[in-house]
Protein backbone atom coordinates (compact mmCIF):
# COMPACT_ATOMS: atom_id res chain seq x y z
CA UNK A 1 0.00 0.00 0.00
CA UNK A 2 1.39 3.37 -0.98
CA UNK A 3 0.25 6.81 0.05
CA UNK A 4 0.12 9.13 -2.92
CA UNK A 5 -0.41 12.73 -1.92
CA UNK A 6 -2.52 13.65 1.09
CA UNK A 7 -5.74 11.77 0.29
CA UNK A 8 -4.92 8.95 -2.12
CA UNK A 9 -3.80 5.39 -1.48
CA UNK A 10 -2.59 2.97 -4.15
CA UNK A 11 -3.13 -0.67 -3.26
CA UNK A 12 -0.56 -3.32 -4.14
CA UNK A 13 -3.27 -6.01 -3.93
CA UNK A 14 -6.69 -4.33 -4.25
CA UNK A 15 -9.49 -6.05 -2.34
CA UNK A 16 -12.41 -7.68 -4.12
CA UNK A 17 -16.06 -6.96 -3.49
CA UNK A 18 -16.97 -10.59 -2.86
CA UNK A 19 -20.72 -10.05 -2.44
CA UNK A 20 -23.27 -7.35 -1.71
CA UNK A 21 -26.87 -7.09 -0.55
CA UNK A 22 -29.55 -4.47 -0.07
CA UNK A 23 -32.91 -4.06 1.61
CA UNK A 24 -35.07 -0.97 1.04
CA UNK A 25 -38.37 0.51 2.11
CA UNK A 26 -41.61 0.87 0.17
CA UNK A 27 -40.84 4.28 -1.38
CA UNK A 28 -37.51 3.06 -2.77
CA UNK A 29 -39.22 -0.07 -4.10
CA UNK A 30 -41.34 2.16 -6.35
CA UNK A 31 -38.33 3.97 -7.84
CA UNK A 32 -36.30 3.36 -11.00
CA UNK A 33 -33.65 1.28 -9.17
CA UNK A 34 -36.15 -1.23 -7.73
CA UNK A 35 -34.83 -4.15 -9.78
CA UNK A 36 -31.38 -3.82 -8.17
CA UNK A 37 -32.54 -4.39 -4.56
CA UNK A 38 -32.47 -7.83 -2.98
CA UNK A 39 -35.49 -7.22 -0.77
CA UNK A 40 -38.13 -4.54 -0.43
CA UNK A 41 -40.35 -3.86 2.57
CA UNK A 42 -44.10 -3.36 2.43
CA UNK A 43 -44.13 -0.90 5.35
CA UNK A 44 -41.70 1.21 7.35
CA UNK A 45 -42.11 -0.73 10.62
CA UNK A 46 -41.34 -4.24 9.23
CA UNK A 47 -43.09 -5.82 12.20
CA UNK A 48 -41.29 -3.71 14.82
CA UNK A 49 -42.72 -1.23 17.34
CA UNK A 50 -40.53 1.72 16.35
CA UNK A 51 -38.72 3.06 13.30
CA UNK A 52 -35.40 2.72 15.12
CA UNK A 53 -36.01 -0.98 15.82
CA UNK A 54 -37.01 -1.44 12.19
CA UNK A 55 -33.73 0.14 11.07
CA UNK A 56 -31.74 -2.19 13.35
CA UNK A 57 -33.60 -5.13 11.84
CA UNK A 58 -32.94 -3.86 8.31
CA UNK A 59 -29.15 -3.66 8.81
CA UNK A 60 -29.11 -6.98 10.67
CA UNK A 61 -30.92 -8.75 7.84
CA UNK A 62 -28.86 -7.04 5.11
CA UNK A 63 -25.64 -8.21 6.78
CA UNK A 64 -27.01 -11.72 7.35
CA UNK A 65 -28.01 -11.80 3.68
CA UNK A 66 -24.57 -10.75 2.40
CA UNK A 67 -22.88 -13.35 4.61
CA UNK A 68 -25.22 -16.08 3.35
CA UNK A 69 -24.80 -15.03 -0.30
CA UNK A 70 -21.00 -14.91 0.01
CA UNK A 71 -20.60 -18.43 1.36
CA UNK A 72 -18.04 -17.04 3.84
CA UNK A 73 -18.64 -18.20 7.41
CA UNK A 74 -19.24 -15.35 9.84
CA UNK A 75 -16.29 -16.53 11.96
CA UNK A 76 -14.09 -15.96 8.88
CA UNK A 77 -15.04 -12.27 8.74
CA UNK A 78 -12.35 -10.36 10.58
CA UNK A 79 -14.25 -7.16 11.34
CA UNK A 80 -17.20 -4.97 10.48
CA UNK A 81 -17.21 -1.29 9.54
CA UNK A 82 -20.80 -0.05 9.75
CA UNK A 83 -22.83 3.01 10.58
CA UNK A 84 -26.16 4.76 10.32
CA UNK A 85 -27.68 8.19 10.81
CA UNK A 86 -28.65 7.87 14.47
CA UNK A 87 -26.58 9.10 17.40
CA UNK A 88 -23.66 6.82 18.25
CA UNK A 89 -24.48 4.31 15.49
CA UNK A 90 -27.37 2.93 17.54
CA UNK A 91 -29.04 0.98 14.72
CA UNK A 92 -25.76 -0.60 13.65
CA UNK A 93 -24.71 -1.45 17.22
CA UNK A 94 -28.00 -3.12 18.08
CA UNK A 95 -28.44 -4.70 14.66
CA UNK A 96 -24.98 -6.27 14.60
CA UNK A 97 -24.40 -7.09 18.28
CA UNK A 98 -25.34 -10.77 17.84
CA UNK A 99 -22.95 -11.21 14.90
CA UNK A 100 -20.00 -11.68 17.26
CA UNK A 101 -17.63 -9.93 14.83
CA UNK A 102 -15.42 -7.01 15.96
CA UNK A 103 -17.37 -3.83 15.17
CA UNK A 104 -16.09 -0.38 14.24
CA UNK A 105 -18.81 2.28 14.18
CA UNK A 106 -18.54 4.78 11.34
CA UNK A 107 -20.46 8.03 10.88
CA UNK A 108 -20.20 10.07 7.74
CA UNK A 109 -23.90 10.83 7.12
CA UNK A 110 -24.47 10.22 3.39
CA UNK A 111 -20.88 9.02 2.93
CA UNK A 112 -20.99 6.31 5.62
CA UNK A 113 -21.04 3.36 3.21
CA UNK A 114 -18.15 4.69 1.10
CA UNK A 115 -16.24 5.50 4.27
CA UNK A 116 -16.83 1.91 5.48
CA UNK A 117 -15.65 0.51 2.14
CA UNK A 118 -12.54 2.72 2.23
CA UNK A 119 -11.59 1.66 5.75
CA UNK A 120 -12.43 -1.96 4.91
CA UNK A 121 -10.18 -1.87 1.84
CA UNK A 122 -7.29 -0.54 3.93
CA UNK A 123 -7.87 -3.31 6.50
CA UNK A 124 -7.91 -6.00 3.79
CA UNK A 125 -4.75 -4.62 2.21
CA UNK A 126 -3.07 -4.49 5.62
CA UNK A 127 -4.11 -7.47 7.76
CA UNK A 128 -7.67 -8.77 7.26
CA UNK A 129 -8.88 -11.51 4.92
CA UNK A 130 -12.59 -10.58 4.89
CA UNK A 131 -14.29 -7.39 6.05
CA UNK A 132 -18.01 -6.67 6.16
CA UNK A 133 -19.05 -3.09 5.37
CA UNK A 134 -22.60 -1.86 5.90
CA UNK A 135 -24.81 1.13 6.46
CA UNK A 136 -28.45 1.91 7.04
CA UNK A 137 -30.85 4.78 7.33
CA UNK A 138 -34.56 5.13 7.93
CA UNK A 139 -36.53 8.10 6.67
CA UNK A 140 -38.76 8.31 9.73
CA UNK A 141 -35.99 8.15 12.34
CA UNK A 142 -33.76 10.52 10.34
CA UNK A 143 -36.61 13.05 10.16
CA UNK A 144 -36.93 12.87 13.92
CA UNK A 145 -33.21 13.42 14.39
CA UNK A 146 -32.32 15.95 11.70
CA UNK A 147 -35.46 17.75 10.57
CA UNK A 148 -39.01 17.69 11.92
CA UNK A 149 -40.46 14.77 13.84
CA UNK A 150 -43.23 13.22 11.74
CA UNK A 151 -45.46 13.24 14.82
CA UNK A 152 -45.70 17.04 14.51
CA UNK A 153 -47.50 16.74 11.17
CA UNK A 154 -45.42 19.46 9.46
CA UNK A 155 -45.98 20.12 5.78
CA UNK A 156 -42.96 19.12 3.70
CA UNK A 157 -42.14 21.36 0.75
CA UNK A 158 -41.98 19.44 -2.54
CA UNK A 159 -38.26 20.21 -2.87
CA UNK A 160 -37.27 18.80 0.53
CA UNK A 161 -34.82 15.92 0.84
CA UNK A 162 -36.00 12.39 1.51
CA UNK A 163 -33.65 10.11 3.41
CA UNK A 164 -33.65 6.51 2.17
CA UNK A 165 -35.16 3.72 4.22
CA UNK A 166 -32.79 0.84 3.66
CA UNK A 167 -29.48 -0.85 4.19
CA UNK A 168 -26.59 -1.89 1.99
CA UNK A 169 -23.87 -4.38 2.87
CA UNK A 170 -20.77 -5.71 1.12
CA UNK A 171 -17.95 -8.08 1.93
CA UNK A 172 -14.44 -7.15 0.87
CA UNK A 173 -11.90 -9.97 0.57
CA UNK A 174 -8.23 -10.54 -0.17
CA UNK A 175 -9.11 -13.38 -2.53
CA UNK A 176 -11.70 -13.35 -5.27
CA UNK A 177 -12.42 -12.51 -8.86
CA UNK A 178 -10.19 -9.51 -9.57
CA UNK A 179 -12.15 -8.76 -12.78
CA UNK A 180 -14.87 -7.14 -10.65
CA UNK A 181 -12.99 -3.85 -10.22
CA UNK A 182 -14.86 -0.87 -11.63
CA UNK A 183 -14.98 2.79 -10.78
CA UNK A 184 -18.51 2.00 -9.58
CA UNK A 185 -20.38 -1.09 -8.59
CA UNK A 186 -23.94 -2.31 -8.82
CA UNK A 187 -25.46 -5.60 -7.80
CA UNK A 188 -24.61 -7.05 -11.22
CA UNK A 189 -20.92 -6.30 -10.66
CA UNK A 190 -20.81 -8.11 -7.30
Amino acid sequence: MKKIGKQTIAFDNPPTITECSSIVGPKEAKGPLAKYFDQTLEDEFWGEKSWEKAESKIIKEATNMVIAKSGIASQDIDLVFAGDLLNQCISSCFGLRDANIPFFGVFGACSTFVESLSLGAIAVESFANNVLCATSSHFCSAEKQFRFPLELGNQRPPTSQWTVTGSGAAILSKKGNRSIHHSYYTRENC
